[in-house]
Parts: C-alpha cells; sequence; structure tokens
C-alpha cells in the first residue's frame, strides 16, 4: 500500500512540474504512451493494458506492463515533437530491446499559433513497423508563460 501512494504522489508530482503533459493510445498495440516536457526537453514512459489472465483464475485483474521509455523535445513553436528512446520486447529468447523513434504533431497549434491551448495529437511510430496514435496534449500556461 505503501508503494501505491509512494507511486501515485510521484507521478502527481511530475505532472504539475510539467510544462505539458501528452498522452496517446496505441491501437495495435493496446498501449498507452504519455511525455511529460520540461520547457523543450523531457521524457516519455509507454505501456500496454491487459486483462487477460490464465485460465485456472476465475477473476481477471487489468494490468500496465511498461515497456518503452526515452527522451523528448518539442520545438519551440510547439507544433511537433520527436521522442526517441527503447522499446523491451518479450520473445523466445528472452528480453530484447529495439529503437523506439516518434514523431508527433499538434494540427490546432500549426493552424492557430498559439502554443499554450489544448490540443489532440498524431503520433507516427517506429519500431519493427510503423504504427499510429492517437492522443491529448495539455499544457500548462501558469508554468509554461514563467
Amino acid at each position: 500500500m505503501k508503494s501505491l501512494i509512494t507511486s501515485i504522489l510521484l507521478f502527481l508530482y511530475v505532472i504539475v512540474n510539467a510544462q505539458q503533459t501528452d498522452i496517446m493510445y496505441v491501437p495495435n498495440q493496446q498501449a498507452l504512451v504519455t511525455s511529460y516536457n520540461f520547457k523543450q526537453l523531457g521524457w516519455y514512459v509507454g505501456g500496454t493494458y491487459t486483462t487477460s489472465s490464465l485460465q485456472p483464475f476465475i477473476y481477471i485483474t487489468p494490468s500496465v506492463i511498461v515497456n518503452r521509455m526515452g527522451f523528448t523535445y518539442v520545438n519551440k513553436k510547439n507544433t511537433y515533437s520527436i521522442m526517441g528512446g527503447g522499446f523491451v520486447k518479450k520473445n523466445i529468447n528472452g528480453i530484447e530491446t529495439v529503437p523506439d523513434i516518434w514523431l508527433k504533431i499538434f494540427p490546432i497549434r500549426m493552424v492557430t499559433k498559439n502554443k499554450s491551448g489544448v490540443d489532440f495529437c498524431l503520433g507516427l511510430n517506429y519500431s519493427e513497423g510503423f504504427r499510429y496514435g492517437v492522443g491529448l496534449s495539455i499544457p500548462f500556461s501558469s508554468i509554461y508563460n514563467r
């Protein structure tokens, strides 16, 4: 219980101190990818969400498996973001790490030139094939305009 409370408080601390937070859903992996930017640099973390379990168990407990991490860069106009890091996958030989590259664009900010507005994001990922993601971007303008 202590570790759960500590994790929640740490997560809230990171979100409050971030100047922009994005969350994206990647449908063909059933994954969520979140990024936290401080000025122009930041980091991202992602994981898959599963609800399956082995047959002998009656109750199915949802679980999240963190399988990607990396760094992110946002341009000064806040219209696109480049993310790069590693994606961990399990195979027969054990665990393997492959490069994970993302390009995210923020279409409403591109048109309106307002870098502190809420926007949706479209992401394109390359990690052993192309994937896409759709999400929401929330800048914290009170911190962003310091």
